[in-house]
């Protein structure tokens, strides 16, 4: 059942990439509350963080509102969290943070893990990159798939991501939008 999941979204990113590829991917715009998506998917990627007693801590700033694609913004942080995990250390940390100033909605998802090296970070977007194919395939995660599709659910929605990491201390993803929606 395991491996059949995986497969299933293995194919999932596949076609939506296809999709976006030949511009049939379209965005299902609603007003959501990104606050509130990014909580619910931090608790259950906790879940398997778990099996590596990694904790992942919150500093999500009440009701951030925008128009997007409630669908791609549940992978953007599902990707960004369980590769946190995938690439983390036991007993290790991630932090998710997501606040709103002046209209500009500034998240990011961070971690102690093993780090990017640098002459990789330009690669990670290129899809089935994997700094260590080694490392990925041995827990039936890291297909080179997760990162390209952070960066176009990213791209659109209007917004820019970008990396920081430092081997063995850890990587930090950011991601702006422009808010497009006031507080309800």
């Amino acid at each position: 059942m395991t491996q059949t999941k995986k497969m299933s979204g293995l194919i999932s990113q596949l076609l939506t990439l296809a999709r976006s590829d030949s511009g049939k991917q379209q965005l299902q715009l609603e007003l959501i509350n990104l606050s509130e998506l990014a909580e619910i998917i931090m608790e259950e990627q906790q879940l398997w963080a778990n099996e590596k007693n990694i904790t992942i801590t919150g500093n999500i700033s009440p009701d951030i509102f925008m128009q997007a694609d409630e669908t791609m913004m549940m992978r953007l942080f599902i990707n960004l969290i369980s590769n946190s995990i995938t690439y983390g250390k036991e007993n290790g940390h991630i932090w998710v943070a997501l606040s709103c100033q002046d209209g500009q909605i500034t998240g990011s998802v961070s971690d102690d893990g093993i780090g990017i090296p640098e002459e990789h970070l330009e690669n990670i977007w290129k899809r089935f990159y994997q700094v260590n194919p080694s490392r990925s395939s041995s827990d039936g995660h890291g297909a080179g798939l997760g990162l390209p599709m952070v960066k176009w659910i990213v791209t659109a929605h209007g917004g820019k991501i970008c990396t920081d990491s430092t081997p063995e201390k850890g990587t930090v993803f950011t991601f702006t939008f422009y808010s497009n929606a006031e507080k309800i």
